[in-house]
């Protein structure tokens, strides 16, 4: 079986058949998804490496889904259009400004879509996979997972994931309350002080040796939170960004 795991989102069950039947030679292992919402959660949740979707999923355009799942994931995105023509154009032009990696038009054959896949998956492969590694600790970013001393693993919710992600991305920078609630909750952050405080202190129970003497996730008083990271490990972010 192929590593690569690849998520097909179209309302219309006989697309999604037919993509599977298009890649069924490179033996991926494929899953599918019907709805927006669906669609979202598990290309946010599920980590896998490549999203293939209809230009039109249940109503919602790709541009308004890539809009979504970009900011919390690195997934590849390929974008199946209907037709050529200027409409499709317009659409193409939108799906990539919002995060998608490809948009194929119609028609197309079975060994496009497998050469666009590979190309995507060889991108994808290059910018993901990584792994953060404290003083006694790693964080699994692809599997959301940290693992401890003596074998330990705790697997992050995915509020968990996603404040985590964020405070990672702005490593030894304060981020307030407000910051962390926009960027996770899609709020203005005016009502979710105290669920960040919630999930920050879950975080500590899985990331710190004594949650009640944080090492890593530090509050900074009158302002919120500070992930405290070794430089080199922040270079090496920058770096794989």
């Amino acid at each position: 079986m192929n590593a690569n795991r690849i998520l097909v989102a179209s309302s219309a069950a006989a697309r999604r058949r037919d993509v599977r039947a298009g890649l069924d030679s490179e033996h991926y292992e494929i899953s599918e998804t019907a709805t927006p919402t669906e669609t979202i959660t598990k290309a946010c949740f599920d980590s896998p490496d490549l999203l293939i979707m209809d230009s039109v999923v249940d109503g919602i355009d790709a541009h308004r889904l890539c809009a979504a799942i970009r900011p919390q994931s690195k997934v590849g995105i390929l974008v199946l259009g209907d037709s050529l023509g200027c409409a499709a154009g317009s659409t193409a032009i939108d799906a990539l400004n919002a995060g998608a990696d490809e948009y194929l038009s119609m028609p197309f054959g079975t060994a496009e879509l497998a050469a666009r896949v590979r190309a995507i998956l060889r991108r994808v492969a290059r910018r993901d996979g990584k792994e953060i590694v404290l003083q006694d600790r790693a964080i699994d970013m692809n599997s959301h997972r940290i693992k401890g001393p003596d074998g330990q693993v705790s697997r992050l919710t995915p509020k968990e994931y996603f404040v985590l992600r964020y405070l990672i991305t702005h490593a030894n920078k304060p981020r307030t309350h407000r910051d962390l609630a926009q960027a996770v909750w899609q709020r203005d952050g005016s009502g979710e002080v105290e669920y960040v405080r919630i999930v920050i202190n879950q975080l500590r129970r899985k990331l710190e040796p004594d949650p009640a003497k944080p090492r890593y996730l530090l509050t900074e008083r009158a302002v919120g939170y500070r992930l405290r990271m070794p430089v080199e490990t922040c270079a090496g972010e920058a770096a794989n960004s």
